[in-house]
């Protein structure tokens, strides 16, 4: 890709993204340019995103508290939405990152992209088809590596080289 963005606005859905692939969606992200703005969406008060507030910290991104009013409801999806149309209507960007593997962003992103945007798509293989093709690219998080990914294959190249080091040294 010849583009290079010079204002991306990143905007992750916690309920429907993976943390332990956060920083390193964010650099395979940053390939595409530079990044100004950089949101996440959820109920902090969850216990299944209880250990996120490090990670957001640390990555310097913006925590956007989204309480449920109603159980089963997906007001964090609507509080994204809303998030991102603020952010349109600025005029300021030149492409949207929208990270999560959920078919309820469908609309925005063809909408985003209606009005001249870039969009990239960020999520898990099982993302629906309408989400990754609503699109210009979609980056599948399993094929990234995090640093946990890396450190595993690190160690394994390291103990296939010694097991190769050591069969070499008692055929000799």
């Amino acid at each position: 890709m010849d583009d290079n963005f010079q204002k991306m606005a990143v905007l992750i859905d916690a309920d429907n993204t993976q943390l332990a692939k956060l920083e390193a969606i964010l650099h395979e992200v940053s390939t595409y340019g530079r990044i100004v703005v950089k949101k996440a969406y959820g109920n902090w008060k969850k216990d299944i995103l209880k250990n996120w507030e490090p990670e957001l910290k640390r990555l310097a991104i913006k925590a956007e508290q989204q309480f449920d009013y109603v159980t089963g409801k997906n007001v964090t999806d609507i509080a994204m939405v809303i998030g991102a149309m603020d952010l349109l209507f600025m005029d300021k960007y030149d492409a949207f990152v929208l990270v999560s593997s959920d078919s309820d962003f469908t609309p925005l992103a063809i909408r985003l992209r209606e009005s001249g945007l870039y969009i990239i798509g960020a999520g898990e293989s099982k993302t629906p088809e309408s989400f990754k093709n609503a699109c210009d690219d979609f980056i599948l998080i399993e094929l990234i590596q995090s640093k946990d990914d890396k450190k595993i294959d690190d160690e394994m190249d390291r103990d296939n080289r010694d097991k190769t080091s050591q069969d070499n040294t008692s055929k000799e």
